[in-house]
């Protein structure tokens, strides 16, 4: 198992990465938008990967309070 240097714990360390992959989420989202007019054929695709991403985004943001609420529960 990987070691982790938080100083808010193996909690933190979870909640920074659910927080990294919600960035990523949300770039990707945006750049679908940005660019879902030029893509012609493939719009209806790229809007289904960005209602996806935008699904996921949610869910892990939902997750991230959920690990925050269990953290201060156990201090």
């Amino acid at each position: 198992m990987a070691g982790y240097d938080n100083a808010d714990g193996p909690a933190g360390l979870v909640i920074r990465l659910i927080d990294t992959a919600v960035k990523a989420l949300d770039d990707m989202s945006d750049a679908a938008g940005d660019i879902a007019p030029d893509v012609g054929d493939l719009t209806d695709t790229l809007v289904a990967a960005q209602r996806i991403a935008d699904r996921a985004a949610q869910d892990l943001r939902r997750l991230s309070q959920k690990v925050a609420v269990q953290k201060v529960a156990a201090q």
